[in-house]
């Protein structure tokens, strides 16, 4: 069966999602976007990518399209400890609800994600 090699994130507006996503993931910023995002110089279908260095982590490319699938049809399970959770909600996600045994969140973009606590 093929490996998973990476996990796509659709947005309307890649600037504001990838330093979301790479800040609460802790991937940072492929060096050949870093300066496109700084200049705010990304093509309009032009994808960001978030990469581990060390090559241990799975990439995340966030990718611009106009009309994003409906919110539900796939998510990311992130886990993470109370400080962890705090971080996150810092860097601009908001609870949408609490269920026993982990928080459903939101990105910027409305994006639902869930953030279970370490085992």
């Amino acid at each position: 069966m093929p490996d998973l090699a990476a996990v796509v994130i659709h947005c309307r507006d890649p600037y504001l999602l990838a330093a979301f996503w790479s800040e609460v993931t802790g991937l940072p910023v492929a060096d050949e976007d870093r300066a496109k995002l700084a200049d705010r110089a990304l093509g309009p279908t032009e994808s960001v990518l978030l990469r581990d260095p060390h090559g241990h982590r799975l990439d995340v490319w966030i990718s611009p399209t106009p009309e994003p699938a409906a919110p539900g049809r796939m998510h990311l399970d992130l886990v993470g400890d109370a400080e962890e959770r705090a971080a996150v909600l810092d860097a601009g996600a908001t609870v949408v609800r609490e269920l026993p045994g982990w928080t459903v969140l939101a990105d910027p973009e409305g994006n639902e994600f869930c953030l279970h606590p370490r085992s």
